[in-house]
């Protein structure tokens, strides 16, 4: 059963970072929000698999700590995503960062500082959020908390949803109606929202700042992350 409590639903192993020692080329991937690396080891399997040493990296306040993510800015998830990609860097040629959705957000800041050698963006997130984001900075001030699946009304019974939620939350049964009302009650400090648009608007300018060879991979049918965002990046 999920709880009020995020921690609670994210203290399985696979939640958690990992790395993964291989050959020299290496690869650094960062999870969505509000996921963990478990979005990304299917992807760092097939990498390792071909020879690469392979981090999943649990970017600060996520997981087991979602309970504390409001105490956190997207700065922080940047310095994290540098840092751990010039950890790499001294050991390892080339050096890959890849990140999906609002990881790829922060990747692609990171990447403006870092220079890695090559840059993966999987839909990217860019900031937004519709009308609302317009005033976010004023609401996060008059209201302090949020349930963001009662805000975002997700279809559990849409089969493309589940998949999506099995993704950071596996083994959890969506088609549990205490499940569903559970998933409902969440509560987050509206500021996280607020981080995550102005990650996801720092990208913009960043990716003009990006040297590294770079890859956009959008889905076209993606409700989340509109096609034309993405395209958006391209000419940045």
């Amino acid at each position: 059963m999920i709880t009020s409590r995020w921690s609670e639903a994210f203290e399985a192993p696979e939640h958690q970072s990992y790395l993964w020692p291989g050959g020299q080329p290496a690869a650094l991937l960062l999870h969505g929000f509000p996921g963990t690396p478990a979005e990304t080891r299917a992807l760092g399997q097939v990498l390792h698999a071909a020879g690469w040493t392979v981090q999943g990296l649990l970017l600060p306040g996520f997981g087991a700590e979602l309970d504390r993510l409001g105490e956190y800015h997207y700065g922080d998830w940047v310095r994290a995503t540098v840092q751990t990609v010039r950890s790499l860097q001294a050991q390892h040629r080339p050096v890959l960062l890849a990140g999906f959705s609002m990881g790829a957000a922060v990747a692609t800041v990171a990447a403006a500082n870092a220079q890695p050698d090559g840059l993966a963006l999987l839909a990217p997130f860019s900031g937004a959020i519709g009308p609302i984001g317009a005033i976010m900075p004023v609401l996060r001030r008059l209201i302090p908390t949020v349930k963001p699946f009662r805000l975002f009304k997700p279809d559990f019974s849409d089969p493309e949803v589940r998949k999506g939620m099995a993704t950071f939350l596996p083994g959890v049964d969506l088609a549990d109606p205490a499940v569903q009302r559970s998933l409902l009650d969440i509560t987050i400090p509206l500021s996280v929202l607020d981080e995550l648009r102005l990650v996801g608007q720092a990208s913009r300018p960043a990716a003009g700042l990006v040297h590294a060879p770079t890859v956009i991979i959008q889905g076209v049918d993606d409700k989340v992350v509109l096609p034309k965002f993405s395209r958006q990046l391209v000419y940045a």
